[in-house]
């Protein structure tokens, strides 16, 4: 008499399982390219703004005793862009004695960054602002530059990657029932070897 309450139960809890298995499967299987997109260009915009600065502010000159003024740097700077409709809106200051200063310069309409040596008030190099590699990035990392349509696509993949942890703690839970196994991968060979470090390194990231 309690053999087959006891096998309902299994069963219910099996196909429970497996719908929740399911949901975790096809979670994944929708965020993991927009998730590994979002992995690359965070960390392609963490290396370009210590490699070559957010406005080109990292680009290195040779420290000289003397530094010039600092209108004088900024006239360099718009002089160079325009002399007669340039201005001078922004001031970003050198990060170290061997890095230059930069200044945004607006002229119709359109703003540029412009790297000024401190010691010898030369401009070193120009971009517009708002271009470069950081914020080709920042761009992607954004609404990988389609507008509205992709920030509605990352939302929802952040809404998914909610319900892929949840379920994955789930399926975890429900075979082995202890945090030290969720948290440690176990030794071994194998579907049983991959399925841990799955698991674990899950859960680490999660955490």
């Amino acid at each position: 008499m309690e053999t087959k309450p006891t096998s309902q139960n299994e069963q219910q809890a099996n196909r429970r399982y497996l719908t929740v298995w399911r949901w975790h499967f096809y979670a994944g299987l929708l965020v993991a390219p927009f998730l590994t997109l979002l992995a690359v260009t965070g960390l392609g915009m963490l290396l370009f703004a210590n490699i070559t600065g957010k406005e080109g502010e990292r680009i290195h000159i040779t420290p000289q005793a003397v530094v010039q003024p600092l209108s004088a740097q900024a006239e360099a700077a718009r002089q160079f862009v325009n002399p007669e409709t340039a201005s001078v809106v922004q001031y970003i200051a050198p990060r170290a004695d061997d890095m230059v200063a930069v200044f945004r310069v607006n002229n119709d309409d359109k703003a540029t960054m412009v790297a000024v040596d401190p010691y010898t008030a030369k401009v070193v190099n120009t971009m517009p602002r708002g271009q470069g590699w950081y914020h080709t990035m920042d761009e992607i990392h954004g609404d990988m530059m389609i507008g509205p349509m992709g920030d509605y696509l990352l939302e929802t993949t952040a809404s998914l990657t909610i319900l892929m942890i949840i379920t994955g703690i789930y399926l975890w839970w429900a075979k082995q029932r202890s945090l030290k196994s969720m948290l440690v991968p176990k030794a071994g060979k194998g579907r049983t070897w991959w399925r841990s470090m799955h698991g674990s390194i899950s859960a680490l990231g999660f955490l």
